[in-house]
């Protein structure tokens, strides 16, 4: 067991909190020595849910420009990695912070916080580990933070929900006071925020069902229970670049061509040597004293097994392909190819509803810390979120892109039928043939009534 863990239990135990359980998982997201499939199938979900979205305050008031600052700042440097984070290890928290004028905010994924009371969506107390220090003698501090909301007593005997902040100080996982660190030496370790009903962070947390635990309040990374299938994945691209590492060319040279050393050995160029071989004596033949080789590369082979991998785990992750695969979209109808971003909408469009409730929950935060430091007047503000439909209004696009293109000769109107209408192209050729077949029919019929009409009329005349 862990210090974190180790001083999570020791901190629940001596508030009479009880942690919920997490479920065991990989933390392969924070894993940078191999090969990370969760790190980039999160980094490109959380890219399609936030391309060409805003979140703006609106409101004249002067807290509502502050708003916006600390917004523009945050969606501009940390929501991107925040939803990142939170797909790939599960969830994360969002806490802002402020040394008394200035505002931050830290991103603290799944494995550095516990929750330990909740009810639905709302966390009601939480353990978080909010800061980490090493000195020369690579002696590691770290300073725990707990909230916790109360119903607690006023000076005027009044009750109300009160938001409990506690923050301790450990040294190699031992508890220390905070004044040992000079850097948290100007921290309470105790605050009480009267009228106050919910802690002072948003949360992130991950679509993905935990299967295990479909009530639990934790959440799990979108790769959760598909380690054997990212593992076999992985595999088929080392497999892939082994391969091509053992395909390079091999040369072989009679022994006569080769220099000796002082000891009378054969001496290889360094820089060739995995690749050169010695002939065998009578190998060589009439070919010559010296000869190459080089391996055949089951390149198409290689590279479908990487794509069928990539696939597999897509699917399973409830996901599109497009998102480690190519996407969907040569030779595909408009009905294929929003059938086949359907899955990956619908997941970024619940995980746009929990970031909207976490980003919510960040601003009420920051809110407090602003009256409560006196950061800015109090006034009227209210967030406003705008999401884009880019990813399926792409079809769309597509479409209008044909229609140029027909326009200019480039497809012919077979071709524009087929992605509109859902059809195959031999189908979709025969159906417009019949269209200008009926057209060239109904413009004849129109002839030849004008026609007699205008014979009837020279007759009337006498002409």
């Amino acid at each position: 067991m862990n210090f974190i863990r180790k001083i999570f239990l020791k901190l629940a135990e001596r508030l009479g909190l009880s942690l919920q359980p997490k479920p065991v998982s990989v933390d392969d997201y924070s894993d940078t020595t191999g090969i990370s499939l969760t790190a980039t199938v999160s980094n490109s979900v959380a890219t399609l849910t936030l391309q060409d979205s805003d979140i703006t305050i609106e409101g004249d008031s002067a807290r509502a420009r502050y708003m916006q600052e600390f917004l523009d700042y945050y969606t501009g440097d940390l929501l991107d990695v925040a939803a990142e984070v939170a797909l790939g290890t599960g969830d994360c928290i969002v806490k802002p912070y402020t040394d008394g004028k200035r505002l931050g905010v830290d991103i603290i994924k799944n494995s550095d916080f516990v929750v330990c009371e909740s009810i639905g969506n709302d966390i009601l107390a939480c353990i978080m580990k909010v800061g980490e220090l090493k000195d020369e003698y690579n002696t590691l501090y770290e300073r725990f933070e707990t909230q916790m909301v109360r119903q607690d007593e006023t000076e005027s005997g009044q009750t109300v929900d009160t938001l409990i902040i506690l923050n301790t100080a450990y040294k190699n996982g031992k508890e220390i006071a905070l004044t040992e660190v000079p850097a948290w030496s100007g921290i309470k370790p105790e605050e009480k925020i009267p009228n106050v009903s919910k802690p002072l962070f948003g949360r992130y947390k991950c679509p993905t069902v935990n299967r295990q635990d479909v009530n639990g309040t934790n959440g799990v990374k979108i790769t959760h229970g598909l380690d054997s299938v990212m593992e076999q994945a992985v595999e088929a691209y080392n497999r892939f670049n082994r391969e091509y590492a053992s395909g390079e060319k091999m040369v072989f040279v009679d022994k006569t061509l080769m220099d000796r050393d002082e000891k009378g050995n054969l001496r290889y160029p360094d820089e060739k040597k995995k690749h050169m071989f010695m002939l065998v004596k009578g190998v060589g033949g009439k070919e010559g004293l010296i000869q190459e080789h080089t391996p055949d590369i089951r390149s198409a082979d290689l590279e479908k097994g990487i794509e069928v991998n990539f696939k597999m785990l897509e699917m399973l992750a409830g996901l599109s392909p497009g998102i480690l695969t190519t996407p969907v979209t040569q030779q595909a109808t408009a009905t294929e190819i929003r059938d086949a971003r359907t899955k990956t909408f619908a997941f970024i469009t619940k995980f746009r509803r929990r970031l909207e409730k976490g980003t919510n929950d960040l601003l009420d935060a920051v809110e407090a810390i602003a009256n409560r430091n006196n950061l800015s007047p109090i006034g009227p503000w209210h967030a406003q979120y705008d999401w884009s439909t880019a990813y399926i209004e792409q079809i769309n696009e597509r479409f209008h892109q044909l229609v140029i293109a027909h326009g200019l000769g480039a497809v012919d109107t077979a071709e524009v039928r087929a992605y509109e209408m859902d059809e195959g192209y031999e189908e979709a050729k025969a159906r417009v043939d019949q269209i200008a077949e009926e057209n060239a029919a109904d413009l004849l019929e129109e002839a030849g009534m004008n026609e007699g009409g205008n014979q009837n009329e020279n007759q009337r005349f006498g002409d």
